[in-house]
């Protein structure tokens, strides 16, 4: 799927929810969620891409996986929301340590995007009421310490791309 059907799909998911056909939603979303970690990877390497262009679709990462996270979990599929924020969240993890100019021009997004993920993923947990989950989301806590240590490393080193 092209970046701008993902994007068309993107918006009608976002239209459809907006009025309660999570259904649909659902299965647009699951096609956003698909192609759109692709289409950042290929935005990233190519050196025409504007910032602002990258931080719509860093915006557009972390929104969908909210959203059919939030679906998911209606639909009584609570390992896959976990999942579906974890991925994205890990995403945007590995993509805020890479050396390149757009990343250090995005930052803020991504660190917003990881953090609101994070807090998703931690409402969620607490929610299941259930110690395998609190669990899982320590893990992810830990990783999370680990990535912020990565950054702050990177940080000094400077952008080589």
């Amino acid at each position: 799927m092209d970046l701008q059907q993902c994007w068309t799909n993107y918006l009608k998911a976002e239209q459809l929810l907006e009025h309660g056909h999570w259904s649909q939603a659902h299965h647009l979303y699951d096609q956003v969620l698909t192609h759109l970690p692709g289409h950042i990877q290929n935005a990233l390497n190519d050196e025409n891409t504007k910032p602002c262009q990258f931080g719509c679709l860093l915006r557009s990462l972390r929104d969908s996986a909210i959203s059919q996270s939030e679906i998911l979990n209606k639909m009584g599929q609570h390992q896959s929301a976990f999942d579906v924020l974890n991925q994205s969240y890990a995403l945007l993890q590995f993509i805020s340590i890479e050396p390149f100019e757009l990343i250090e021009a995005t930052h803020t997004i991504l660190d917003k995007g990881c953090s609101d993920l994070l807090s998703h993923m931690g409402a969620f947990c607490n929610a299941q009421r259930n110690a395998q989950w609190m669990l899982e989301f320590e893990h992810v806590q830990k990783a999370h310490h680990h990535f912020t240590s990565l950054k702050s490393y990177g940080g000094s080193k400077g952008y080589s791309h």
